[in-house]
């Protein structure tokens, strides 16, 4: 006999069960394949054994009964620092990843040409979530005072380049920070290094902006295709908006051309008007990520994964579209749309249980703006390759 507990089946013996776990009867919406139905998902030897309705509870050693509960891919937050224990910005991200339905998490630069093999062999691999990284152009990666490129001599465009070029596993493309306490004189060296070092490993850039000497039109004008503005609705000038509201030359242009617009929404980067301007104006983000680190409290703060998918539902966007930013697209834009992002049989099994709790929801932005919504979203379980988290368990007000 099972004994059910807030949804959950205790473990029953593996031996006459085809399946280790069901996510029964949950809405799986999976924007890469197009599903979104009420449907069960099977998990076996720690990946999707099957996708199906009416797969009976009985083939399964463990049960969670998602009725009235969204099933999705693992989401994935393309913007993170997890450099723990060596970086000023560095956290353990497992956590706050296993309380909000994160699966992968992708660092933006905690570790540079001198210290990644430290992230590599101390962090990636003894973290539960699924990690890649950015390179900094930086030896050191980015760092808080003295700022990563304030001096040049710190720079090392084909170090990075080599790192990632022998780190494929990991290694996913290259990082710079243009702000003004980050860089010497207006940026611009900086960003030639770092397109020098992306171009060199043959893999895409981020650039962070916010508070950036470098005029945002001439930055987008020099990105390629696959390459990645971060902090993308920052309200730090020069944001993607004019005071006027009016989206700034060349915005629209780059997206089409293929340069990614990542939210990364952090303690500063995030501001209800700029959003409301840049939607308004045709802007939509390429992924949804949050910026977690070490310096700040994503709880307090609003930018859990969560909190900033359902601030685009309030701004328009649908739960798919929500989804789809956090899931398969950030998958493709590193370049693993065919490990990750998908509700897929045969892949590992990633999968977040999400809730949609309505009701009367105020969330804020970055400068202090309220936006008032008629939901909020949270994580009820992520599972990674099928060992199951209790997102309850690991919320930050229960750690």
């Amino acid at each position: 006999m099972t004994l059910a507990w807030q949804g959950w089946e205790a473990p029953v013996s593996r031996e006459r069960n085809e399946f280790d776990l069901l996510v029964h009867s949950g809405r799986v919406i999976d924007p890469a394949s197009g599903r979104d139905a009420i449907t069960d998902v099977a998990v076996t030897d720690g990946k999707i054994a099957a996708v199906g309705s009416h797969i009976e509870r009985s083939k399964a050693a463990q049960v969670i009964d998602a009725t009235g509960l969204i099933v999705a891919p693992g989401l994935v937050d393309l913007h993170v620092h997890a450099y723990h224990g060596v970086n000023a910005y560095g956290m353990d991200v497992d956590p706050l990843c296993q309380a909000t339905g994160v699966t992968t998490a992708v660092d933006a630069g905690s570790s540079g040409p001198v210290n990644f093999e430290g992230f590599r062999d101390f962090v990636v691999r003894h973290t539960r979530t699924r990690l890649y990284g950015f390179v900094a152009v930086a030896q050191h990666g980015v760092t808080r005072d003295p700022g990563d490129l304030v001096h040049p001599d710190l720079a090392d465009a084909e170090g990075a380049a080599r790192v990632v070029r022998e780190n494929p596993e990991i290694a996913v493309g290259i990082k710079i920070r243009l702000a003004s306490d980050k860089v010497a004189t207006d940026g611009e060296d900086a960003l030639a290094l770092g397109l020098q070092a992306a171009a060199l490993c043959g893999r895409p850039l981020m650039v962070h902006i916010g508070e950036t000497p470098l005029r945002l039109e001439k930055i987008v004008r020099a990105l390629r295709p696959g390459d990645i503005i971060t902090h993308c609705f920052t309200p730090l000038a020069p944001s993607v908006t004019r005071r006027s509201g009016e989206l700034r030359d060349g915005m629209l242009e780059a997206q089409e051309r293929g340069v990614i617009f990542d939210v990364a929404h952090a303690g500063g980067h995030f501001g209800f008007d700029v959003v409301k301007n840049a939607l308004a104006g045709g802007l939509v983000p390429n992924s949804i990520s949050t910026d977690i680190h070490g310096r700040t409290d994503a709880l307090a703060r609003g930018f859990l994964i969560t909190d900033v998918m359902i601030k685009f539902m309030a701004l328009g966007l649908g739960i798919s579209e929500v989804i789809r930013l956090t899931t398969s697209a950030p998958a493709a834009i590193i370049s693993q749309e065919d490990k990750i992002g998908s509700v897929t049989v045969g892949r590992s099994a990633d999968l977040a249980v999400l809730a949609i709790e309505h009701g009367r929801f105020t969330f804020t932005d970055t400068v202090g703006k309220n936006l008032e919504s008629d939901a909020r979203l949270s994580a009820r379980w992520t599972i990674r390759a099928g060992e199951v988290h209790d997102a309850r368990l690991n919320a930050p007000n229960a750690c």
